[in-house]
């Protein structure tokens, strides 16, 4: 589903002005699909940014511990 979005002129448009047009897009489609409130809606997206997050934080660490384990063997 794609929804075009004219802005008044590319220039114009700041990142922080391009983040509110693309959460608040986010947000209007899980509200439309789910049938959540606005505020609902807000909340499922944040669990799901910091669910994200909190996957590439410990991912890192699995991948180190895994590296010293082989390292381990040959040492």
């Amino acid at each position: 589903m794609f929804t075009k979005v004219t802005p008044k002129a590319d220039s114009q448009l700041s990142n922080e002005d391009v983040a509110n047009l693309i959460v608040g897009d986010a947000l209007e489609k899980i509200s439309q699909l789910t049938g959540l409130s606005q505020k609902k809606s807000f909340a499922l997206l944040v669990n799901q940014v910091n669910y994200e997050r909190a996957q590439q934080i410990q991912a890192p660490l699995l991948e180190q511990s895994e590296f010293q384990f082989i390292s381990s063997l040959f040492s």
